[in-house]
């Protein structure tokens, strides 16, 4: 059996695993979007935030160079477990990194450059993890956030649910960060619940 086959029948089992828990995973017009975004950058150098299931780290690990790695950070202990053991079964598993912690706190003990960065972890701590990045991106280095619409709850003008309050108000603050136009040129997707590619300046 080839590595591509192998590693399609992972994704496929990596997908239903997710699907039947109700955990995350991406859309195919996501997946799509995302594959083709990476695929363009074609990074040396990736960190994604928010590993859930690892679904998505092998979704860009399949669209990468064969000298890229991955660094990819889960704050849940049993979704990093089973992210694990599907890295494991990877055909790519010796160029993962998966790390897990409060990807808030792990950010200052990373070295950079990042070439290549996936937001998809709390969306209230999107605008703080930029902040950390901004020293360890390197020169026209791609940031792609998801969910950046949070349920629409981005755009609706007045009252918001006290429980997502604190997330949108961030949330807010990360968008007008990353279209900073000095720092940044970002594009904003429709797909799924919305979705950022941002690539620095300089």
């Amino acid at each position: 059996m080839s590595i591509s086959i192998c590693h399609d029948e992972l994704l496929k089992e990596v997908k239903l695993y997710g699907t039947a828990h109700g955990l995350p995973v991406l859309r195919d017009a996501e997946k799509e979007l995302l594959q083709k975004i990476v695929k363009n950058a074609s990074p040396r150098r990736v960190l994604e935030i928010g590993t859930c299931i690892a679904y998505s780290t092998l979704l860009i690990m399949e669209c990468l160079p064969s000298n890229a790695y991955i660094t990819t950070i889960e704050l849940d202990a049993d979704r990093h477990k089973i992210a694990e053991k599907h890295i494991a079964a990877s055909p790519f598993r010796g160029r993962i990194k998966a790390l897990h912690g409060d990807a808030t706190s792990v950010l200052p003990h990373l070295d950079g450059p990042w070439d290549f960065v996936f937001l998809d972890g709390p969306k209230g701590q999107y605008s703080r993890q930029l902040e950390l990045l901004m020293p360890k991106l390197a020169p026209r280095a791609v940031i792609v956030a998801d969910n950046v619409c949070y349920h629409d709850m981005v755009y609706v003008q007045g009252h918001l649910p006290h429980k997502h309050r604190t997330a949108v108000t961030r949330l807010r603050e990360f968008m007008d960060k990353i279209k900073d136009t000095d720092l940044f040129e970002t594009v904003v997707f429709e797909n799924g619940d919305g979705l950022t590619v941002s690539r620095r300046k300089g």
